[in-house]
């Protein structure tokens, strides 16, 4: 059996405010915008499954609004919310490796954050941190379960979840090592669109990091 799997990463979240978990208003329009794009040329979906995070449920409410507007005749299907499908604890991983290393940064300044980050990543892979909520091998199990679980799904599959996930699943697919799997992780788009067509738990891969729905709006291209 073949399927497709849509998935995307959620829109802009709230870098830097005291709830990075929801979406900006930049955020709200790129879901709108997939929506409109989703409803033109990939109108028919047969199941759709989220993570459970606020930006992840909001982003697909952005894109469901739009969608009903554009093909009032083809309801996207219920949400299926999988925890398999959350981000890593980004900040946490931050923490832990500012602890582990002594240093200190503003955490506001995304630049400063987002190179920390690829720092405290591949610290992580070498389990080299602690007091973090899960181990890398476990954020890798629970995304490689999840989604073989949704490759026995039949038809066209949308998923809506984070730029973490999306790499693990680019990495098990393609058999990336680990500096380019945080590279690409680092790269993703807010709302972008990386498709795969599988065949048994095997993933191909199709379409990466892709913002077609953002062509002629290039300034809502975002990273966060």
């Amino acid at each position: 059996m073949v399927a497709e799997i849509v998935m995307v990463r959620h829109g802009q979240a709230a870098f830097a405010s005291d709830d990075y978990d929801r979406l900006t208003d930049i955020g709200w329009e790129q879901a709108r915008l997939l929506g409109e794009y989703f409803g033109v040329a990939e109108a028919n979906f047969d199941a759709v499954f989220t993570g459970t995070m606020r930006r992840h449920r909001e982003t697909l409410a952005g894109v469901r609004d739009v969608f009903a507007q554009m093909v009032p005749a083809i309801a996207l299907p219920e949400a299926l919310a999988l925890p398999g499908l959350n981000e890593y604890d980004f900040h946490s991983l931050v923490t832990a490796y500012l602890a582990r290393t002594s240093q200190e940064i503003d955490q506001s300044d995304a630049r400063a954050f987002y190179r920390t980050l690829r720092l405290a990543l591949m610290a992580w892979s070498r389990d080299e941190l602690i007091n973090v909520t899960e181990t890398w091998l476990s954020f890798e199990n629970r995304v490689r379960d999840t989604m073989a679980s949704l490759a026995g799904v039949s038809g066209r599959v949308l998923v809506v979840t984070s730029g973490g996930p999306v790499s693990a699943v680019l990495r098990e697919a393609l058999k990336l090592d680990v500096e380019t799997m945080v590279n690409l992780n680092l790269q993703a788009k807010n709302s972008a669109i990386t498709r795969y067509f599988t065949k048994g738990e095997r993933f191909h891969l199709n379409t990466f990091n892709a913002v077609p729905h953002l062509a002629v709006h290039k300034q809502l291209i975002t990273y966060t």
